[in-house]
């Protein structure tokens, strides 16, 4: 334990500046549409809309954030050194880029409903408990954005492990491209087995999946979208996540420098 809690101080050492750059920019990008509304005297013009795409757009913060720690860690090789195995060595980086996630997620989602209190009579919910959908909206950015990132993680270690070969260091960006046009078209093959679909879509539960903001004469409506996730789907996608994440670390565990 003692030893995770020293991989975690490291990778938030070496990786806070970035955060709050992040921070910077979305409270810069937020100020431009609200001084457009303040120019053209029309409040919920622009606004709303930055929030939702911000919000939405934090799918891509978890990979890229984990991508640049790996990048940044791998330029010292200091993973060719230490004692602690692969598996906590990208689980604490995993850590904290979701912890980052999950602050800025909250920044941005405490801003809208600053933005809804200010004007909650021009306001129609779809939804009646805004406190449940919200936080589930914002779990399942996070889950997303982690799913793409142990792909990102599992593309970046073949790269790299490929480097050791001097046939293929030249052409590994190849081979990586290649196996992903490979491992699309089985899973395209793979989805379009009737039976297998049949399958895995039986048992459904409702999620929210995205929000909608609509203006009308009644004023603004806020909406967030419900829609029906196959269990086994569910579970499917956690064990390739696993997976992703098991030969990732093997690669790793060869000591391949980056």
């Amino acid at each position: 334990m003692l030893a995770f809690q020293g991989l975690l101080k490291k990778d938030f050492h070496i990786s806070i500046n970035w955060f709050f750059l992040w921070i910077g920019f979305l409270a810069l990008f937020l100020i431009l549409p609200f001084a457009l509304e303040v120019y053209f005297h029309q409040p919920l013009s622009f606004l709303p809309i930055a929030v939702i795409m911000l919000l939405g757009f934090h799918v891509f913060f978890l990979p890229g954030m984990l991508l640049s720690m790996l990048r940044l860690e791998g330029k010292t090789q200091l993973w060719l050194y230490n004692p602690q195995n692969s598996k906590l060595l990208i689980l604490s980086k995993i850590v904290i880029s979701i912890a980052y996630q999950l602050i800025a997620q909250l920044f941005i989602t405490c801003v809208g409903l600053v933005i809804y209190l200010f004007f909650k009579d021009l306001f129609i919910l779809d939804k009646a408990d805004l406190f449940i959908e919200l936080t589930t909206l914002n779990a399942g950015i996070v889950l997303i954005s982690l799913y793409f990132s142990l792909w990102c993680l599992f593309y970046w270690t073949v790269y790299h492990s490929l480097g050791k070969y001097p046939k293929m260091k030249n052409w590994r960006w190849l081979f990586v491209f290649v196996l992903f046009i490979l491992l699309s078209l089985i899973s395209s093959f793979l989805e379009s087995i009737d039976v297998l679909q049949d399958i895995l879509t039986k048992w459904k539960i409702p999620v929210i999946m995205g929000a909608s903001f609509k203006y009308s004469h009644a004023g603004y409506t806020l909406g967030l979208n419900t829609m029906n996730l196959p269990v086994l789907t569910l579970v499917l996608y956690v064990a390739i996540s696993v997976g992703l994440f098991v030969i990732s670390c093997l690669l790793l565990d060869r000591k391949v420098e980056v």
